[in-house]
């Protein structure tokens, strides 16, 4: 039978290997059409190992996207992976049956709905989502629309399987500088928004803290995050916004009420905002606008893109201050308020948190400054990716700082985006109510650390919050109360407050968890129950409904409730678009029925419950006695124990999709290879078989370490995937020839290479001395895994394209993945050096050339080695590396 290699490339793996990098590319490229490929390989759609329902779906959704193929509508280069990004592996569309949440668990995504998709879709062009829109309301089927997955609430996994449309490849990002503006697609992620926006000295004016999301996605969540004290949510931000309606239709809102909707043909309409009514009534629609599709968490459309406002890069001037009392910080804030603009610039953010927040933080903090291996840039300054050049604490604008630990009651965070606005509130700080404590270092990493706002997962493993909009007037009734809901259940509340425009604010009521035990069901309880608080006695609504609290529709868009609801009745009749998704329950079975007619008396008595120390007890008991039984996350058996182990790490994960932001896989093919493969590693660790896709996605991963340097839990992802890589092994024989085809397919991409790894080859100065054969003159050093994530060799490929004398060379080592060096051939030009993207990033620890130590110089090591283990005590000599 032909080997892999020999079927897909029509040549053995030794004449493949003999190809120089640039013929085996193009071989490559010619043979793998996209990494998909790799799941499947050249199987058909109707005979993939699939459940025949995905596979005759699977069937028609390809028939539906080769029309538009056909007459041309779609991008040139969508054809050749069409097959590909028709996605039918069981694994794979498992992943799509969560969000940022814990693991549920199957009683919420098998039971109560059917959150696995049958099929998942990943268009890449405006006329194919139209196509997938049409076709998925002419056979009735559920369209699911997912960005990055990144909200907490059920809203971009399915109710009844169907079809999930996986948005990640229609990531545009357009910086129009000149007219300040950036064009955002619905799948592209902040990091790269942010990346693309810092190169030419820009900025948006307001974004989320997390950096895996996707703005379009925060867009229709609600959008209020980061600089929202001074800027407001990011609808004032917003220009345009082209949307695809549950219909098909493809619309563009304008922010001065201007649609643009299909005409006859392939044209289009300009229509004024007074007659854009009429259009959508001649349709049988309610009128739609743009601030309608703002918070609609997906169920009017998709948010194909968004046009943002964009601003200079600022400077950030950040203060931690310190109260000895919550009621001190909440003066605080009023006299903020008051004194801006009058006395200083309003702050771009103002953020109250607790205690036991900053507590939990600083045990983060000690674990990462005691890792071996830190990253390259200080915790106090800005990478190229942030959307601020530098960060100055209280000591670089003019005021002493009074402490460096973080010992208050509670905490007040405030920035600016100007120094100068920063200095002024520097000078004001005396007439600060309370008398705060001002942390140095402490306040510049605060700022650094936005974008890490769940790293305090790692504690749990689990973290839960209740996020919940109120007017910040009821603050100091609020959090109080909540704390005494969470302490009736036993958890301990971390409190965030970020306070808003218009003198609302967003609390974030956050709490430890462990779901390896079935204790986490009662604590996961404990959030619906502090916002059932926040709405029946202190005027708040959820921040986020998703579909695990939309019951409370009505409660949350109050006035808004019953147009809001006509208008997706009237798109959607059927509700096929994020079905049980905002405006109500739609839960499968008796259970499923039960429970929503339930939930809304249910959780307010549990509210009240918790809130009385007379009753509270008794689930305080309960929590206590189900603590020894298996949760969610435990797998097999009881309880596991606390963590202890890398794969014990991959628990700790907050899905906030950061690492496939920086993944060279997720960047060529969208899949979510480091997300997916944390996630193995958990079911593996609760005794799983791994199966043969765990496989693949380990020959996919390069083990170049990103994703472990920016993960905000400090997973230790490549000692992770060393650890499921062996079991897996141990259940599938690893496959050289298939591997060799993978590596050969990411490296041999020009898009990988030039748009992720920003290799430019060419224009480097080249010595020219003879390789003298037999004779080292110099030494090319490659940092491994060993080295630590920031440091080692991400197995590119970079270094092997543009060496003159062939000295680098793939596929000659064990693992393929690595690289190696014919070290007599070195000519020690330095090429691979400067064109190594691993060194550019990290200031040249991954690969470095010297000169050839003489052999004098190794005989002198070996006799030094063995001197030294003549004078250890055998046990201890015996584990000295005797050359």
């Amino acid at each position: 039978m032909p080997s892999f290699v020999e079927r897909h490339f029509g040549r053995s793996l030794s004449d493949v290997q003999a190809l120089g990098p640039d013929q085996r590319a193009a071989a490559a490229r010619s043979a793998i059409p996209d990494l998909h490929f790799f799941f499947d390989e050249d199987r058909a759609l109707g005979e993939r190992a699939a459940p025949e329902r995905t596979r005759a779906l699977a069937v028609e959704i390809h028939r539906a996207l080769s029309e538009v193929e056909r007459h041309g509508a779609a991008q040139e280069s969508s054809a050749g992976t069409l097959r590909e990004r028709i996605v039918t592996d069981a694994l794979l569309r498992s992943e799509a049956d969560r969000d940022q949440n814990v693991y549920l668990g199957r009683l919420f995504t098998r039971s109560l709905t059917n959150a696995l998709p049958d099929v998942i879709v990943q268009p890449e062009s405006l006329a194919e989502v139209t196509a997938l829109f049409r076709w998925a309301r002419s056979r009735g089927v559920p369209l699911t629309l997912r960005g990055a997955g990144t909200t907490a609430m059920g809203g971009s996994v399915p109710n009844d399987g169907g079809m999930t449309l996986d948005l990640s490849r229609l990531d545009r990002v357009d910086v129009e500088a000149r007219e300040g503006t950036v064009i955002v697609g619905a799948g592209a992620r902040l990091r790269v928004i942010h990346e693309r926006l810092a190169e030419l000295g820009r900025a948006l004016p307001v974004y989320p803290s997390n950096l895996g999301g996707t703005l379009a996605g925060w867009f229709v969540s609600g959008g209020y995050g980061l600089n929202a004290f001074s800027q407001g949510g990011i609808l004032p931000h917003v220009l345009a916004v082209d949307a695809v309606l549950p219909g098909g239709e493809h619309v563009l809102f304008h922010a001065d009420g201007r649609v643009v909707v299909p005409g006859d043909g392939d044209a289009r309409v300009v229509l004024a905002a007074d007659q854009a009514a009429g259009w959508f009534r001649g349709r049988g629609m309610d009128h739609v606008t743009m601030a309608d599709l703002a918070a609609s968490e997906g169920t009017l459309g998709l948010v194909l893109q968004l046009t943002v406002r964009i601003e200079p890069r600022p400077e950030l001037g950040a203060f931690l201050l310190g109260f000895d009392a919550r009621a001190r910080a909440l003066e605080a804030i009023e006299w903020v308020a008051r004194s801006s603009p009058a006395m200083f610039p309003r702050p771009a953010n103002l953020k109250l948190f607790s205690a036991s927040h900053a507590h939990h933080v600083e045990r983060v903090w000690a674990q990462e400054d005691a890792r071996p291996v830190r990253a390259v840039a200080s915790t106090l300054t800005a990478g190229d990716a942030m959307p601020w050049t530098r960060i100055a604490g209280p000591r670089e604008l003019g005021f002493a700082a009074t402490t460096e630990r973080l010992t208050a009651d509670t905490y007040l965070f405030v920035d600016f985006t100007s120094l100068d606005a920063a200095r002024a509130f520097a000078a004001s700080l005396a007439a600060c109510p309370g008398s705060p404590a001002v942390l140095g270092e402490p306040s510049a990493r605060f700022a650094a650390e936005r974008f890490r706002p769940q790293q305090t997962k790692r504690l749990g493993p689990g973290l839960l919050a209740a996020e919940v909009l109120l007017p910040a007037s009821r603050l100091a009734e609020f959090l109080p109360a909540a704390e005494r809901v969470a302490a009736g259940a036993g958890v301990e509340l971390d409190h965030e407050v970020y306070l808003l425009d218009r003198g609302q604010a967003l609390v974030i009521a956050g709490y430890l968890t462990d779901h390896r035990r079935a204790s986490f069901h009662v604590d996961l309880m404990v959030a619906p129950a502090i916002t059932e608080l926040a709405m029946s006695r202190f005027g708040g609504r959820p921040y986020v409904l998703g579909r695990w609290q939309s019951a409370w529709f009505e409660r949350a868009a109050g006035a808004h409730a019953v147009r809001l609801r006509s208008i997706r009745a009237s798109m959607d009749p059927n509700e096929l678009v994020n079905r049980g998704v905002y405006t109500g329950l739609r839960l499968r079975g008796p259970l499923g029925g039960i429970v929503s007619r339930t939930f809304e008396p249910g959780i307010a008595m549990l509210s009240n419950v918790l809130a009385t120390p007379a009753v509270s007890w008794l689930v305080r008991g309960a929590r206590a006695l189900m603590a020894g039984l298996p949760g969610p996350a435990a797998g097999r058996g009881a309880p596991v124990p606390a963590s202890t182990t890398a794969d014990d790490a991959a628990l700790h994960c907050v899905n906030c999709g950061e690492c496939n932001s920086v993944c060279p896989i997720f960047h060529e093919s969208k899949i979510r290879l480091p997300q997916m493969l944390t996630h193995i590693g958990e079911s593996v660790r609760a005794g799983e078989a791994p199966g043969a896709t765990a496989g693949t996605l380990l020959d996919l991963c390069m083990r170049c370490g990103n994703c472990e340097e920016v993960c905000q839990a400090g997973i230790p992802h490549l000692d992770l995937y060393a650890r499921t890589q062996e079991k897996v092994d141990r259940e599938i024989p690893p496959d050289r020839e298939r591997h060799v085809a993978i590596l050969a397919a990411v490296r041999g991409s020009a898009h990988y290479r030039r748009e992720f790894l920003d290799v430019r080859e060419g224009g480097y100065l080249k010595r020219s001395p003879v390789a003298l054969p037999g004779v080292a003159r110099y030494v090319l050093l490659r940092a491994e895994n060993d080295a630590g994530a920031v440091s080692t060799c991400i197995h590119c490929g970079a270094c092997v394209a543009v060496c003159p004398t062939e000295a680098n060379r793939e596929f000659e080592d064990a693992d393929p993945r690595l690289i190696t060096t014919i070290q007599d051939r070195c000519i020690g030009c330095g090429t691979c050096v400067e064109v190594c993207p691993a060194n550019l990033a990290n200031g040249g620890r991954t690969l470095r050339v010297m000169e050839a130590p003489t052999p004098d110089w190794y005989l002198a090591i070996e006799e030094y080695t063995r001197e030294t283990a003549s004078k250890q005590p055998p046990s201890e000599a015996a584990s000295l590396p005797i050359q």
